[in-house]
């Protein structure tokens, strides 16, 4: 993936204590995205290959909050009546059959009274620490809830992330989370079942439901593809931009992951 990027034309860098700094890190390509803190306001955006986009010199300088996803990542959803001090490992493990390397994280999902446990990778999540040492790790799980339950007061609604090899689901109903899981994902037929069997187990029918699409592996083929099967099917998500920015065009939900990070933060 060669280097890209949008940026707002008034956008500056180097000024201090106006932006947050959200930071995706997945095998293969990093990319990262400025939002003003007083409006909201998408200022800037880029990605490149491996880590490299961790040093373009169009990144904020200096922000006042940073956040990174890492992926690959393992995690789970614990209730927090469930959840004993000192029991984050045996949860980790009991859904994922061992305890990863790597630093274990938690964080809190209020809208749902339980805690994210999770496990993100550790080459990438060191190279985000050292570039801004105040950065806050968030759990792409913690992210798929969020998204899915804010967006889904109309109806049902499938929200999918297409990761290297994985699928990242989240199906909700009105405010109400009724799936949150991670599928093996190698090829397009791969997302299409477990777009289909996460829709299906939460007593849905494709064409009942809204399902919404991300993730900065996803291709053309496999946007198709979804869309012979899924009625409603769009991107994640829609035009950031206003006024006068200077872009270089492509869908915009390749980076969901990193565009979300600043309504979880705010």
């Amino acid at each position: 993936m060669e280097l890209g990027g949008h940026r707002a034309s008034r956008y500056d860098p180097a000024q201090e204590r106006a932006y947050h700094l959200s930071i995706l890190l997945e095998q293969g390509l990093s990319a990262w995205a400025v939002h003003r803190l007083d409006d909201g306001s998408l200022q800037a955006m880029a990605w490149a290959p491996d880590l490299e986009a961790l040093k373009d010199e169009h990144i904020a300088r200096e922000p006042v909050t940073v956040s990174f996803i890492s992926l690959p990542e393992w995690s789970t959803l614990v209730p927090d009546g469930a959840l004993a001090p000192g029991s984050e490992a045996k949860h980790l493990a009991l859904v994922h059959g061992g305890m990863p390397s790597g630093a274990m994280r938690d964080e809190p999902v209020s809208s749902l009274g339980a805690t994210c446990i999770y496990v993100h990778d550790d080459r990438s999540e060191r190279a985000a620490l050292e570039r801004f040492p105040h950065s806050r790790a968030l759990p792409m799980q913690a992210l798929m809830v969020r998204t899915a339950l804010a967006r889904s007061s109309e109806g049902p609604l499938v929200l999918i992330h297409r990761g290297t090899e994985r699928l990242d689901v989240a199906v909700a109903e009105k405010g109400r989370l009724l799936l949150s899981n991670t599928y093996p994902a190698r090829t397009g037929q791969d997302l299409l079942y477990f777009a289909l069997l996460a829709t299906e187990r939460c007593g849905f029918r494709p064409e009942a439901v809204e399902l919404q699409y991300g993730g900065a592996q996803l291709t053309a083929m496999e946007r198709e593809l979804l869309g012979r099967y899924f009625q409603r099917c769009i991107g994640a998500c829609g035009d950031p931009w206003s006024g006068d920015e200077v872009t270089d065009g492509g869908p915009m939900d390749r980076w969901m992951a990193v565009l979300e990070q600043f309504a979880c933060v705010s």
